[in-house]
């Protein structure tokens, strides 16, 4: 149970780390630099998802212009996936309420 609970407390770190991150990268960290996607790196063909993180990364900037230019779907999907990360976020609040009070109760009462 102790395990659990550090692993659920290191999950609540990294989401909510990982905006706070982003928003301290400048908005054209991703711009440069070799392709991660697989399509690109072995056929040399761009998948329907190029160029969506750095869109995201400049709409996390509030740089629309450069975000509509990577991707224009980048203006649905990234609100998407904002949700997701907000929903992600309060499930894993609530396990972790949930097993700091099961930890509590079972700890012993010292005797007055």
């Amino acid at each position: 149970m102790q395990f659990r609970y550090l692993y659920t407390i290191a999950k609540l770190v990294f989401i909510v780390a990982t905006p706070i991150v982003l928003l301290i990268l400048p908005a054209d960290f991703f711009d440069k630099g070799e392709a991660v996607c697989l399509s690109r790196v072995l056929f040399n063909v761009e998948c329907y998802a190029c160029g969506l993180t750095r869109a995201c990364m400049h709409l996390i900037h509030f740089e629309f212009e450069e975000a509509y230019a990577y991707h224009m779907l980048s203006f649905v999907i990234f609100p998407v996936l904002a949700g997701f990360w907000v929903f992600w976020f309060l499930k894993e609040r609530k396990v972790f309420l949930k097993m700091r009070a099961a930890l509590r109760q079972a700890q012993p009462q010292p005797q007055a």
